[in-house]
């Protein structure tokens, strides 16, 4: 009996310690992602080759901000909002960063170095990425879907115009 009066003494005060914990992970992302003075704000080659190169690489690009000689997470992506070029080659940088991630999860799955050694954890992480590629590269990783069509009326697919009986063109 005395477990359960503990129980439920204790349970305001955890409900008070993760209120209490609000404020401080809303500020942690605001930290993360602010500029941080002293990080570099001009824009070099170097610069934006380094970062670009990373994230091909399978790192994040909120990691990536955090070194130092690198320019904060929100002056990248103010960069990539002035400049169409730089996000069609951030873009394409993530695509190779999914082609990455990709052979992380085999690698984990197999047991190798990206492997924590803990099989549930692996296959939660696994699925984890495999979900965020899904994201990241509709086309190579994302789910496929199968419209049956029912009419024999044309149809408008990405701009392709299908007709006749089945879709087939005929």
């Amino acid at each position: 009996m005395e477990k359960t009066k503990q129980t439920k003494s204790t349970l305001p005060a955890v409900v008070a310690e993760q209120q209490a914990m609000v404020p401080a992970v809303t500020n942690l992302i605001g930290k993360v992602t602010r500029p941080r003075p002293g990080q570099p704000t001009k824009r070099t080659e170097a610069i934006v080759e380094e970062i670009v190169d990373r994230i091909a690489d399978g790192e994040s690009l909120l990691a990536i901000c955090q070194d130092e000689h690198l320019p904060g997470y929100s002056t990248f992506n103010r960069w990539q909002r002035a400049d169409p070029d730089l996000l069609r080659l951030v873009d394409l940088a993530y695509e190779f960063h999914a082609r990455t991630m990709d052979d992380i999860i085999d690698d984990m799955l197999a047991g190798g170095p990206s492997s924590c050694g803990e099989f549930r954890r692996d296959v939660e992480r696994a699925a984890h990425l495999r979900w965020r590629l899904g994201k990241l590269n509709r086309r190579r990783f994302g789910d496929r879907q199968q419209i049956e069509i029912t009419t024999y009326e044309p149809v408008v697919i990405d701009g392709t115009i299908i007709e006749g009986p089945g879709g087939d063109g005929v």
